[in-house]
């Protein structure tokens, strides 16, 4: 018999990059396991709910009655990490009263993420919470998934792994080289670790430089997020907007047509703000490779080495992105392959090589399947 299983979140739909990945990793789930998907939403409150809620104490409203109603005897529990408070806590001490078998296994999509998650003054109350209840986890979870090295994360075991993508179900980007323009381009829900002012402020000092440059640089910011007005305004002090064009999220045919245009794809160039120095393992990296784009990235992309022909990687701080480099990394893709569809089956076979669902997942799958 089939174990069963269910994945948590808490509103992840809310997010089209999320979502995308709940749907991947259901889908290898069910190759295992008998998997069903819970939803824990946040009600809608009032002023005063919200104000109390902040208190250090206090939790943050969410429907953990209906989610525990709707477990019947699970083997195991996979969750996408939320805030830790008091009710949070309780809820997995809950489960494993009433199922003392069941396996909780939390993903840590990003870690070290204090400085990310509460990097702002309005955080501050959340994270008061999370460094109060978070330590009390390690009585009630199983493992921690981890996309780092890290082996242990507080107190609790890891599952070390490699965020992964159905490669197949991502169209290969189309169109071809245009002389004399690069077009990049960055998809996300912009938050602080994306850093996309670095390579506005190299767009700055590019179209501000005298002399002549060898070709016009575009970039395509795609998505909203908290980060987005600082971007735009930004690009309106500098005088820009002919160069740095955003667009609400998209997503479908109308997002592939725009990648169609675009030569080279933006990961994260702020994870320094998140204190994390390590090797970045963002699903981002892993669509725009399905893709066949070469990259762009402010930091170490762990299934790429150095000698990676096809992305270029700038230092982990907050150093300004040459354009200059840019360019010259563009031009230098296209001595190696001349035909950009060419180029892109290239990369596309590597991301089918090495960010394969069935290979990243595997390790979980193993540990829930003893």
């Amino acid at each position: 018999m089939m174990k069963k299983g269910y994945y948590l979140h808490f509103q992840g739909r809310q997010s089209v990059g999320v979502s995308k990945k709940i749907d991947m990793q259901l889908e290898e789930f069910r190759k295992y396991f008998d998997m069903q998907e819970i939803e824990v939403e946040t009600p809608k409150r009032t002023l005063l709910q919200r104000i109390a809620g902040l208190f250090p104490t206090a939790s943050i409203t969410r429907d953990y009655e209906e989610a525990f109603a709707r477990l019947d005897h699970p083997d195991f529990v996979y969750v996408r990490r939320a805030v830790a408070d008091r009710a949070y806590v309780r809820f997995w001490k809950k489960i494993k009263q009433r199922y003392p078998s069941c396996k909780i296994v939390i993903e840590i999509f990003s870690y070290p993420y204090d400085g990310d998650d509460f990097g702002k003054w309005n955080a501050w109350p959340f994270y008061i919470k999370e460094r109060i209840y978070r330590p009390r986890l390690k009585k009630y979870v199983d493992r921690f998934v981890t996309y780092t090295e890290d082996r242990e994360i507080f107190g609790i075991p890891t599952i070390r792994t490699y965020n992964g993508i159905n490669v197949e179900r991502m169209s290969k980007i189309g169109g071809s080289f245009t002389e004399g323009q690069i077009n990049l381009i960055g998809v996300a829900f912009m938050q602080r670790h994306h850093g996309y002012e670095r390579i506005i402020e190299g767009l700055h000092r590019y179209y501000s430089a005298d002399g002549d440059r060898p070709c016009q640089v575009h970039v395509h910011l795609v998505g909203d997020g908290p980060e987005k007005p600082f971007y735009q305004e930004l690009t309106d002090r500098y005088g820009l907007e002919s160069y740095v064009h955003f667009y609400p999220t998209m997503v479908g045919e109308d997002l592939d047509r725009l990648y169609d245009k675009c030569d080279i794809a933006l990961v994260s160039f702020g994870m320094y703000k998140a204190r994390f120095y390590g090797k970045m393992g963002a699903l981002k990296s892993r669509e725009c490779l399905a893709k066949g784009m070469p990259l762009l990235a402010g930091c170490a992309i762990d299934v790429l080495d150095k000698d990676y022909p096809y992305a270029l990687v700038f230092p982990n701080d907050a150093s300004t992105v040459k354009t200059e480099d840019i360019v010259a990394f563009y031009e230098k893709i296209k001595c190696m392959e001349a035909d950009k569809g060419r180029l892109a089956d290239t990369i596309r076979q590597f991301a089918r090589e090495h960010v394969s669902m069935e290979a990243v997942m595997k390790p979980i799958v193993d540990y829930i399947g003893r």
